[in-house]
């Protein structure tokens, strides 16, 4: 038996774990490596009983390129918890994907903004862009993945799991408040991934309920859940961890939130936060 049995510790991906902000700097998009401190100190928690599990606002194919470099014992959940999924097979455990109005509902939207850029991830791990910006090019070629150009939302053949506004962070701010006039939005969620990325995913696909998932799959009780995470659509995993991290690159509203700050993700939150738990459960 292990120090950590039954302790379940759940992290988002870019900016918790890993600088994903240095994307943007690269030339070559090069992310770099999970913290060696992190590594270790991740190995030692699973090596004593503990769970890790990402719950990334990646969709699955944004997330496969860079799994093999993170220490995890778990499920993965993805798409800002839309989804599940078992990374040995690459299948989804629990889905949560967008109503079956959702095309209806973007067509909607971009007849009112009719030079919007947005990205659907699809159920097949494959996506569609329309009107794609060079910040769409950057962020495909930083998160290693491709993309059909369509013009009309209706060209989707697949079940979409979210849909990802990309754009200036003031012109987001007023999508959002235009979506949430809309009559149709009580059947939706739309969160801040990052300052020029707007999510809309189903209503309940949040990282607070998919993290619960999580819990009843692996059999952990909410008294051993630990979370961590820097964006505003960590907040709803980060308000059900019995304690809660956030590394000091976080943003305001994070770490105003009564979350425990630990150094920046490129220093090795996460490290420290398994520290944290190791004296916890001396």
């Amino acid at each position: 038996m292990g120090k950590f049995d039954g302790v379940l510790l759940v992290s988002d991906f870019d900016d918790t774990m890993v600088d994903t902000s240095s994307l943007y700097r690269d030339p070559q998009h090069r992310l770099p490596p999970v913290p060696a401190y992190t590594v270790e100190r991740l190995n030692y928690f699973m090596d004593n009983g503990g769970r890790f599990c990402l719950v990334t606002g990646r969709s699955w194919q944004i997330m496969r390129p860079f799994i093999d470099g993170v220490p995890t014992n778990g499920p993965c959940a993805v798409a800002n918890g839309a989804g599940i999924i078992d990374i040995s097979t690459e299948q989804f455990l629990y889905r949560r994907f967008l109503p079956a109005d959702a095309i209806d509902r973007l067509k909607e939207i971009l007849d009112r903004f009719p030079d919007l850029t947005c990205e659907l991830f699809r159920a097949d791990h494959r996506a569609d862009v329309i009107h794609p910006i060079a910040f769409t090019v950057e962020h495909a070629a930083g998160a290693k993945y491709t993309y059909r150009v369509i013009e009309d939302p209706r060209e989707t053949d697949a079940e979409v799991i979210k849909i990802l506004f990309e754009g200036e962070n003031d012109f987001l701010r007023e999508l959002e408040a235009y979506i949430h006039t809309r009559p149709w939005f009580a059947g939706y969620e739309l969160a801040f991934s990052g300052l020029h990325l707007l999510e809309m995913t189903a209503k309940g696909a949040n990282k607070g309920e998919v993290t619960k998932k999580l819990m009843e799959l692996l059999g952990t009780s909410p008294e051993h859940l630990y979370c961590a995470g820097d964006q505003a659509n960590d907040l709803p995993m980060l308000r059900i961890g019995v304690e809660s991290f956030a590394p000091a690159n976080a943003i305001p509203a994070v770490l105003q939130s009564g979350v425990t700050v630990v150094r920046s993700c490129g220093e090795g939150a996460v490290g420290e936060v398994v520290d944290l738990l190791d004296r916890r459960y001396a």
